[in-house]
């Protein structure tokens, strides 16, 4: 094993890797997984490594589990990764990639890290997990809890994407609607956990160890790109912390002698609720609640992301790169034209296209970049702003000799 404990961001208090941990138990600040990197490099061979079957647990050495006869998988990660030369004409940029994670198991991003804490729930020996959600986190915690034999609980926000909800319910997940906004919901959930009044297993925003499950962005990434680091990243951003995890990777890979440079993150959020964004622009230190509006993006419309904005933006900051907003509009017509290119993405995970054009026209993107778009859900997952983007014929012909005649018309 490679996995050593956990450091404190705050106070710098260290814990051992057995250890069941949502919060540092001293200051109640964010913990971060640490690995003996340096054992790690001198007795695994990269190309070994990359022999194994695609997914998230190829790379189990770099992730915080202590049995790995308990993991519980669905398939998750290795998903496509397609380089698009329209796409990148049509941003002015010299090359664009798309990481597709609408092609993960329950359909979202959100599996790469659920299974990391389905897997320590077992280690635990939980019999439920729990998490708070704008629906993919809902979706996927049901999912995992019904792969390993476990119940879940999720709260979601009263008015999440209806297929969103239909998917937890259908994995086995009592849903739980909340009247109020996700970061408030998030803050009543965080109080229930901390209680102790019920005995779940968090697979929410203060859980560290699932987060590590998203440094695996960077790990195949680079090895999709010949063990080398794009230009930059663009990651949706909620809390951000899937862009501070992928951070983490690539600075893990470069420590390691993997990769021999790093990329800069753009943390990408909507207009309507950019926090994130407005702390970037703003040149504070951490980032501050705004009030919630409402965006197409509705799963990264969290107003208040707490530590983990905090994280997100140090990390843009450390790597050279930038945070930007786009316009429900812009948004609406990244998911058209990803469609052009086969691709069914929710509006929340295809922000990250819209961003390309927008840092091109701001100058936070330089035209002779390679840049990697991550795209973190399907488009099935909110399928009501698909169906506002088509129109259905009303038309029904009545048999063959009607479609002959269609089809000699269309010619």
């Amino acid at each position: 094993m490679y996995f050593t404990g956990f450091d404190c961001l705050g106070c710098r208090a260290t814990y051992p890797p057995d250890q069941d941990l949502l919060l540092c138990r001293d200051c109640h600040q964010l913990l971060e997984a640490r690995y003996d990197l340096v054992r790690f490099g001198r007795e695994v061979d990269r190309d070994a490594l990359g022999q194994r079957p695609a997914g998230v647990w190829r790379w189990r050495e770099l992730l915080p589990v202590l049995d790995y006869s308990r993991i519980v998988t669905l398939g998750e990660g290795g998903t496509p990764f397609l380089r698009s030369e329209r796409l990148a004409r049509l941003c002015g940029v010299r090359e664009l990639w798309l990481k597709s994670d609408a092609a993960n198991p329950t359909g979202s991003l959100k599996d790469r890290s659920i299974t990391v804490s389905a897997t320590k729930a077992v280690e635990f020996g939980y019999g439920v997990l729990s998490c708070d959600s704008t629906g993919n986190k809902a979706s996927s915690t049901a999912a995992y809890a019904a792969r390993a034999g476990l119940q879940s609980v999720v709260f979601c926000p009263k008015d999440t994407p209806r297929p969103k909800m239909a998917q937890a319910i259908f994995f086995g997940a009592r849903l739980i609607r909340v009247d109020g906004h996700y970061s408030q919901i998030n803050g009543w959930y965080r109080q229930l956990i901390a209680s102790g009044r019920v005995k779940w297993y968090d697979c929410g925003t203060d859980n560290p160890f699932r987060y590590e499950g998203k440094k695996t962005y960077a790990y195949e990434i680079a090895h999709d790109l010949g063990w080398r680091a794009p230009d930059r990243v663009l990651h949706p951003a909620a809390g951000g912390m899937s862009l501070v995890k992928t951070w983490k990777g690539f600075n893990e890979l470069r420590a390691l002698g993997w990769v021999d440079r790093l990329p800069k993150m753009t943390a990408v959020q909507a207009a309507a609720c950019a926090p994130i964004v407005a702390s970037w622009t703003g040149g504070h230190p951490t980032v501050a609640a705004i009030e919630k509006r409402s965006t197409v993006a509705s799963a990264l419309a969290a107003a208040d992301p707490g530590l983990l904005g905090d994280r997100a933006l140090h990390s843009v900051r450390a790597s050279g790169g930038s945070a930007i907003a786009v316009d429900d509009g812009e948004i609406l017509d990244a998911v058209r034209r990803l469609g052009e290119e086969g691709l069914l993405i929710e509006p929340s995970g295809a922000v990250t296209l819209a961003a390309v054009r927008r840092g091109i026209q701001e100058g936070t993107i330089d035209r002779e970049e390679s840049v990697v778009c991550v795209l973190t859900g399907s488009g099935f997952k909110d399928f009501d702003r698909i169906l506002d983007l088509v129109q259905i014929p009303s038309q029904v012909l009545p048999g063959y000799e009607a479609m002959l005649a269609e089809a000699e018309r269309i010619g």
